[in-house]
């Protein structure tokens, strides 16, 4: 196809097709397919797909036996039936009992609530330090955070994610553009006849960065020695969908009169495994979709590189000159459990598995010996008693023929102590293998000490550090990616709305253009790691206590449930104050000048609320006040805490990035907050109070933050 659609005569590529690796369009798209050359790549993909298929057939046999542990199914096992392998409940012939304590349930749940609770905090590096690149990165972030809440990455991403890499020990997530996403948000319009306004739900935007987690049974890669997935010469992302899906989103690349082979929906994932009943009895209705992302030189047919997905034996995608995104990587980021020198790692089940089995076995002696010993088996002589009458119900008369012996139970040895010894040790050998001790369970084991208990609690996570290091890695990946799509596709500037860490919203438009030198995203090491709830309220109140901390900033960061309420109502005046910075960070140099024209035509006019009383000029005019801020101040406003918080949004890489104008407001509207303050300490003063009575002002002049929240001792 490249000789004969990409390069003509000159050189030059053709209208209609893909450049620097996107997407063919449909035109072009149906004009190769009529080529054998389109048919040679598909036999090639799906014989390459039946090849990875068998390659990992042992990986593949370990996940859906670890799978069904986690389940429940502990009795299950690999059994061969005629000329191939399923998965059942092992015979029980002579019918013993058969407990089943699952204690790798747990185990897993465990270990996703400690991957999954905390939230890896990200951080765009700018390109230079000149306030085009500081800006692009403030607004990377701006964009990563507000794609992280709205898509509920923590919930509805990584989570699901963690699942799998916690059965299986791989998980990936895929991150792409999705061109149908529809964002639908409230405007408003005004009816042009009755000038009235109203608010209605319009699409305000189309296409969105999206995700989607990959479970392992899902991708299929040719080296299974190489660790790296960006290594890998291509890779498969396969699965089933609907013939009604597969023909509204591809009907345009695909036969009038399309009737595709169908497959059952366990082709890729025997769902039957994870406990969904009567899957086994579906009719196959699905059709396969194989979708191969290749690196240069990595498929025979794309030298450059691309992305080919076929439907059936039909190509509905295709992209010859690269991966159709600008950061020419595989979209997807791996998460994993223990390495083991191949791309596919281990779970923790695995090594599990043999003392779950054991234990259920012990158990279930345990509880064989302890039905005989509370109800023995009997002998007796031949015609003594008739069995048929002996039954469990009390009272009963059982007669018993002259002259025989009277029934005695069978003699049965006691358990030996090692037996009953062997549940704790198989107990002790779960926590060592999972890494998993007492104290992950809540119990101090004895130990009453704080140190001691946090110091045995991060024993545990040391287990993990692996696997921790493996996520903020992937979320790395997948920040770097979204800012990567997000500069690709988005060429008109869209609302990016985000709620800061103390509560401050604030909403931007902004277009790939503004965040093209922010793409160098990090996400701080350690960031996803769990903490102690406990603890940190503890170390919070402490600090507290010794004055390292106001009682305002405790209470905001003590991150208590009943609290919240209260706080609220200490940080009106904050938030107050935030809502005045987000106005006068929209400050533009031509509203400044219009305010000030208006400010002076009223003063000339002779505006009481903009003239001095009682004072005229020269010419007997009224001298006018000076232009305020455009933002006022209000008598009933918390000077010093306005103060405070314009001046923390001051030192902030937010307000470099402001225009002149807006700055300018900034200092203005401050000035005129230590204009109050100034007089009321003088009124304090002048009524004869102390200055140790009176309230601590701001240090300074505008141009610094006060030592104090700007509360005195009876307000705290």
């Amino acid at each position: 196809m490249a000789d004969m659609y990409t390069a003509g005569k000159d050189g030059q590529y053709l209208p209609g097709v893909g450049m620097e690796g996107e997407l063919v369009d449909d035109t072009i798209l149906n004009k190769f397919k009529k080529q054998q050359e389109s048919k040679d790549l598909v036999a090639w993909i799906r014989s390459e797909y039946e090849k990875l298929k068998s390659a990992r057939k042992t990986d593949e046999q370990e996940w859906y036996l670890q799978i069904a542990f986690y389940n429940g199914y502990q009795y299950h096992a690999w059994q061969t039936v005629g000329s191939g392998q399923v998965l059942r409940e092992e015979p029980n012939p002579s019918n013993l009992p058969r407990i089943m304590v699952n204690r790798i349930e747990p185990i897993v749940r465990t270990e996703v609530s400690k991957t999954t609770s905390g939230r890896p905090s990200a951080q765009a590096v700018p390109a230079s330090n000149d306030d085009d690149d500081l800006m692009a990165a403030a607004a990377a972030e701006q964009v990563w955070q507000s794609l992280y809440d709205r898509k509920n990455f923590q919930t509805d991403v990584l989570q699901k994610a963690e699942f799998w890499r916690a059965t299986t020990g791989n998980a990936f997530i895929k991150s792409y553009w999705n061109g149908g996403a529809k964002q639908i948000e409230p405007q408003k319009i005004t009816d042009p006849y009755t000038g009235q306004t109203q608010t209605i739900q319009a699409e305000v935007s189309a296409g969105d960065v999206d995700y989607e987690v990959v479970s392992p049974f899902h991708l299929f890669v040719p080296d299974l020695s190489e660790e790296n997935i960006e290594s890998q010469p291509y890779i498969f992302n396969v699965y089933t969908k609907s013939e009604q899906w597969v023909k509204s989103t591809f009907g345009k690349v695909l036969p009038k009169n399309f009737s595709p082979t169908k497959v059952a929906s366990s082709e890729i994932f025997d769902a039957a495994l994870m406990d969904q009943r009567n899957t086994s009895q579906v009719k196959p209705d699905s059709v396969l979709v194989i979708e191969m992302w290749a690196k240069p030189d990595g498929c025979p047919y794309l030298p450059k590189g691309g992305l080919v997905t076929i439907v059936d034996n039909e190509i509905v995608q295709f992209a010859e000159n690269g991966i159709p995104y600008a950061h020419k990587q595989y979209p997807f980021a791996h998460t994993h459990t223990i390495a083991t020198g191949k791309f596919y790692r281990r779970g923790v089940i695995k090594n599990i598995i043999p003392l779950q089995r054991e234990y259920n076995r012990v158990r279930s002696q345990i509880i064989q010996a302890k039905n005989l010993m509370s109800k023995p088996q009997m002998m007796y002589q031949e015609g003594s008693v008739d069995p048929r009458k002996v039954t469990a119900r009390p009272g009963v008369w059982i007669p018993i023929r002259p002259g025989f012996t009277m029934p005695t139970p069978v003699p049965i040895q006691p358990l030996p102590a090692y037996v009953l010894n062997e549940v704790k040790q198989l107990e002790s050998d779960f926590e060592d293998l999972s890494g998993q001790h007492a104290v992950s369970r809540g119990e101090s084991g004895g130990v009453t000490a704080a140190t001691a208990i946090n110091y045995l609690q991060e024993r545990d996570d040391a287990y993990l550090t692996s696997v921790f290091n493996s996520i903020e890695a992937a979320i790395e990946k997948i920040a770097k990616q979204s800012l990567s799509l997000f500069v690709q596709y988005v060429d008109e500037p869209r609302l990016i709305k985000i709620v800061g860490a103390d509560g401050a919203f604030d909403a931007q438009m902004l277009s790939g253009s503004d965040i093209a030198s922010g793409l160098d995203i990090r996400i701080e090491s350690g960031s996803a790691l769990p903490t102690s709830k406990s603890a940190r309220q503890a170390l919070i109140t402490d600090w507290m206590k010794m004055g390292f901390i106001s009682p305002q900033d405790g209470l905001r960061i003590l991150d208590m449930g009943m609290l919240k309420q209260y706080y609220n109502l200490l940080k009106i005046d904050e938030n107050q104050a935030q809502r005045e910075n987000l106005m006068m960070k929209k400050v533009t140099e031509q509203e400044v000048q219009q305010f000030q024209m208006e400010w002076e035509q009223g003063a000339a006019a002779g505006d009481p609320d903009k003239i001095i009383p009682g004072e005229v000029d020269a010419n007997g005019q009224p001298v006018g006040l000076a232009v305020p801020s455009i933002v006022p101040i209000n008598a009933w406003d918390n000077h010093a805490m306005h103060v405070e918080v314009h001046n923390r949004f001051r030192k902030s890489q937010s307000f470099e990035t402001l225009e002149p104008a807006a700055r300018a407001e900034f200092q203005k509207h401050i000035s005129m907050h230590e204009q109050v303050l100034q007089q009321q300490a003088m009124q304090q003063a002048m009524m004869g109070q102390t200055a140790e009575e009176a309230p601590a002002l701001p240090q300074g002049g505008a141009g610094e933050a006060p030592p104090q929240a700007g509360f005195d001792q009876t307000q705290l």
